[in-house]
C-alpha cells in the first residue's frame, strides 16, 4: 500500500506526527496506524508504485539538504547514480540544494540555469538568482540570465531591475522600454523602490509630462490612493492642485460635484467618471444626469454605454425592480456576459417567469444553452403552462450529476445518475503505465508525493502533465487515484473532461481523514457530507496550500477566525497548527457548525457564509420568501454562488459515497425567508 493513515498526514515541515501514532489534542481523537508493505510502496494495481526505488535514497538526499549537509547529500546522490531516473533526481537534488544558497554558490546557479534551463525548479531558481543579481548590481549577468530560458513571468519588481540594467549598460531605454515604464509609473499605486532608477530615468528624459502627471493623479484618487496623489502634486507640474481637488469632489461628493460639472459642460473624461461613481452609490441618480450629459452632448456613446451599463447592474446587483427594465436598456455594444447574466438574475429573484423566459432567449447562444440558463428556462416554461417543454428539458439535463442536474431530477422525481457500486475507474492497460514509469520527472513527482513534499510534487507533476500524450491521461488518474493523490487525480480527470463521468466519481469525491472528519462531524452535530464537500471545494485535500488572503489548510481557515472559533467552542487547540489535518479539520467543523446554528440549519446560507462571511448573508436575504434554488442563482457574488452550488451538489455526492446512497438536493434547499 502506498502510506498508512498516520503517514498520509505527516508533514514535510513542523511534523505534526510521531513515527506511529497520530496525534490529536486531547479529547479529539487518536488514530492508530495500519502496517504498511513489507517491500515498499506499491499501488491499487499490486506493482511497485512510480519511483518506488527514488523513495529511499530520496528521503536522505532531501534531510541531508534540510539540515545543510552537502557530503551526506553527495553520498545520497551517489546511491541515486544506480537506479532508474535517478539522474533526473539528482538534478532535481542540486536545484534544490542550490535554492536557499543562491548568494552562497552564484557560479553554481548559473551554470545549471545555463545547462539545464527546461528542468522543472529552474524557473524558481532563475527568480531567486535574478533577486541575488539585482541585490549586488551586476546589471551584465542580469541582462543576459533575464533574456534566457526559462522564460518567467518576471513582475514588476524584475522587470523595473532589467531597465535599471539596461541604463546601466547602455544609458537609456529604446521607446517601446521608455513607454512600458511610462505605464508603470502611471498605475495608482506605488510602485516596487527598484522601479525609481527608471522612474527618475523617464523625469529626466521628457516622459512625465503633464499628461502623464494627470493620468497618474487620477488613477491614485480612483485607487483611494490620496497620499500618492499629494505626492504627486508636490513633484509634478503647477496647476496639478486643482486638477487632483476636482477629482477627489467628484470621487467624495458625487451628488454635488457630478451636476456641477454638467451644468458647468466640463470636461469629458471628468463627466464620466464622476456619473461611474454615481452609479455605484445612487444608480438611478446617474442614470439622470447621464440623460442630461447625452442630451448636451457632453459624452459620447461609448462612455454614456459604461454608465448606462453599470447604473443598471448596480440595480440589479440590489434587486431593485427596475434594475431588470435597465439591464434591457443597456446598449447592445455594453451587454457583456455580466450584464446578459443579471438580466435574467433579476427577474429571477423576483419571480417573474415571463421575463426569466424572455431574458434567456434574448441571451447569444453560447450563455443560453449553458445549464444553468437552461434548467430556468425550464422551470419558467413550467410556470407558463408549457409542461411538456419543461419536463423535456429536465430529463436531458437529468443525466449528469451535477447542481442542476440534480434540482432537474428532483423536479421530476428521477433518481440520481450515480452507480450503484463504487468501483472506480477501470484499470490501464499494462502498455500505458509503463510508458508512465518512462517518464522520470513524473516518476520523482510521485515519490515526493509519497515523501509529504507537497509543494515540489505538485510542481513537478504540473511539469509533467503538459507534456503527456493525452491518451495517457486516464492511466495518470488512475496512478495518482491509487496513490491517494487526490488533488492531481481530480487535475488530470478535469484535463480528460471526465468530471461529470460516475466512473470516476469514487476519484473525485475522495474520503481521506476519515475518521477524524466523522468524529468531529458528529461532536459538532453537523452532517459529514456537508464536512468534506467544503474541505473538497476549499484546498481539495491539499493540507499545505494557502489563499493570498492568509486562509490556511483544508478547510482553508483564516487565522483570525481559527482563533475566534477555537474559543467560541472552547477545543483548547493551537490554531497557529492550521496545517495539521487533525487541527484544521477540528476547527472549521466547528466553524461550520457555528454558522449552521446562526443561519437556523438552512445549509444554502450557512455555506454561503462559510465562503463570503457570515456579515453578508443578512444583507443577501430576501424581501419575500424565496425557494432555496432560486437564492442561490441569484448570489450577488459569482464566487460565492458558484460556490454554494459545489457545495450543495457534492453533499448529495458525499452522501452516496458514505452510504451508498445520495442525499436529495431538494431537502438541502430549504424556503429562505427575510430577516426578522
Amino acid at each position: 500500500m502506498f502510506r498508512s493513515a498516520v503517514s498520509r498526514v505527516v508533514h514535510a515541515a513542523g511534523r505534526f506526527v510521531r513515527r506511529g501514532v497520530f496525534l490529536l489534542p486531547v479529547g479529539l481523537l487518536a488514530i492508530s496506524p495500519v502496517a504498511g508493505a513489507a517491500n515498499g510502496p506499491t499501488n491499487g494495481l499490486g506493482y511497485p508504485a512510480l519511483g518506488a526505488e527514488l523513495d529511499g535514497p530520496l528521503e536522505i538526499a532531501l534531510e541531508a539538504i534540510d539540515r545543510g549537509d552537502r557530503r551526506g547529500l553527495d553520498r545520497a546522490l551517489g546511491r541515486l547514480d544506480a537506479l532508474p531516473h535517478g539522474a533526473s533526481a539528482g538534478q532535481y537534488l542540486e536545484a534544490r540544494w542550490l535554492l536557499d544558497r543562491v548568494g552562497q554558490s552564484p557560479s553554481a546557479v548559473a551554470a545549471r540555469l545555463r545547462d539545464y534551463p527546461e528542468t522543472p525548479l529552474m524557473p524558481r531558481l532563475k527568480r531567486r538568482y535574478l533577486d541575488h543579481l539585482a541585490e549586488n548590481e551586476s546589471w551584465g549577468e542580469y541582462r543576459l540570465v533575464f533574456d534566457r530560458a526559462p522564460e518567467i513571468e518576471p513582475g514588476t519588481r524584475r522587470q523595473c531591475a532589467y531597465w535599471q540594467a539596461e541604463l546601466a549598460l547602455e544609458g537609456s531605454l529604446g521607446e517601446a522600454q521608455a513607454d512600458a515604464a511610462r505605464d508603470v509609473w502611471q498605475r495608482g499605486r506605488s510602485q516596487p523602490e527598484a522601479c525609481d532608477p527608471t522612474f527618475e530615468w523617464l523625469e529626466s528624459n521628457g516622459y512625465l509630462d503633464e499628461s502623464a502627471y494627470r493620468a497618474r493623479v487620477r488613477a491614485a484618487v480612483a485607487a483611494g490612493q490620496d497620499g500618492l496623489a499629494r505626492y504627486l502634486v508636490r513633484r509634478g507640474p503647477t496647476g496639478l492642485a486643482e486638477y487632483r481637488d476636482r477629482w477627489l469632489a467628484l470621487r467624495d461628493r458625487t451628488a454635488t460635484a457630478v451636476p456641477a460639472l454638467i451644468e458647468a459642460e466640463g470636461d469629458a473624461e471628468e463627466i464620466t467618471q464622476g456619473l461611474l461613481w454615481l452609479a455605484k452609490r445612487e444608480p438611478a441618480r446617474a442614470r439622470e444626469w447621464l440623460a442630461r450629459a447625452e442630451s448636451q452632448e457632453l459624452i459620447d456613446a461609448e462612455q454614456a454605454g459604461r454608465v448606462a451599463r453599470l447604473a443598471a447592474l448596480k440595480a440589479a446587483y440590489r434587486h431593485e425592480r427596475q434594475g431588470h427594465e435597465w439591464l434591457t436598456e443597456v446598449p447592445l455594444a455594453d451587454r457583456d456576459e455580466e450584464v446578459w447574466t443579471w438580466t435574467v438574475r433579476s427577474a429571477l429573484r423576483h419571480l417573474d417567469w415571463s421575463r426569466v423566459k424572455a431574458s434567456i432567449d434574448a441571451m447569444p447562444a453560447e450563455l443560453a444553452e449553458r445549464r444553468e440558463w437552461r434548467y430556468w428556462r425550464a422551470v419558467a416554461d413550467e410556470h407558463l403552462g408549457q409542461s411538456t417543454a419543461a419536463r423535456a428539458a429536465w430529463r436531458e439535463l437529468a443525466d449528469t450529476p451535477d447542481y442542476h442536474g440534480f434540482l432537474a431530477a428532483d423536479r421530476l422525481g428521477l433518481g440520481y445518475p450515480l452507480p450503484a457500486e463504487q468501483n472506480g475507474p477501470p484499470a490501464p492497460p499494462d502498455e500505458a503505465v509503463a510508458a508512465l514509469r518512462e517518464r522520470p520527472w513524473l516518476a520523482l513527482a510521485f515519490a515526493l508525493h509519497r515523501l509529504d513534499r507537497p509543494e515540489d510534487a505538485r510542481r513537478l507533476f504540473n511539469h509533467e502533465i503538459d507534456q503527456i500524450d493525452d491518451a495517457l491521461l486516464p492511466a495518470l488518474a488512475y496512478l495518482a487515484h491509487a496513490g491517494e493523490w487526490h488533488d492531481r487525480a481530480s487535475v488530470v480527470i478535469a484535463r480528460m473532461d471526465k468530471l461529470h463521468d460516475p466512473a470516476w466519481y469514487p476519484t473525485r469525491f475522495a474520503l481521506p481523514h476519515r475518521a477524524i472528519v466523522e468524529a468531529q462531524a458528529e461532536r459538532q452535530g453537523v452532517p459529514t457530507e456537508w464536512v468534506y464537500s467544503i474541505m473538497r471545494r476549499e484546498s481539495l485535500f491539499m493540507w499545505d496550500i494557502g489563499s493570498g488572503a492568509g486562509a490556511q489548510g483544508l478547510m482553508q481557515l483564516m487565522p483570525a477566525t481559527a482563533r475566534w472559533i477555537n474559543r467560541q467552542a472552547g477545543l483548547g487547540l493551537s490554531p497557529r497548527q492550521l496545517a495539521d489535518p487533525g487541527t484544521n479539520v477540528a476547527l472549521g467543523t466547528a466553524y461550520i457548525g457555528n454558522m449552521a446554528e446562526r443561519f437556523g440549519g438552512q445549509y444554502p446560507l450557512a455555506t454561503a457564509a462559510y465562503n463570503a462571511g457570515p456579515g453578508r448573508i443578512g444583507d443577501w436575504l430576501p424581501a419575500v420568501p424565496l425557494p432555496g434554488d432560486v437564492w442561490v442563482d441569484t448570489i450577488l457574488f459569482d464566487e460565492t454562488r458558484a460556490y454554494a452550488q459545489a457545495v450543495l451538489a457534492g453533499m448529495v455526492t458525499y452522501r452516496w459515497r458514505l452510504t451508498g446512497e445520495p442525499r436529495r438536493l431538494g431537502e438541502l434547499l430549504s424556503v429562505v425567508r427575510p430577516a426578522d
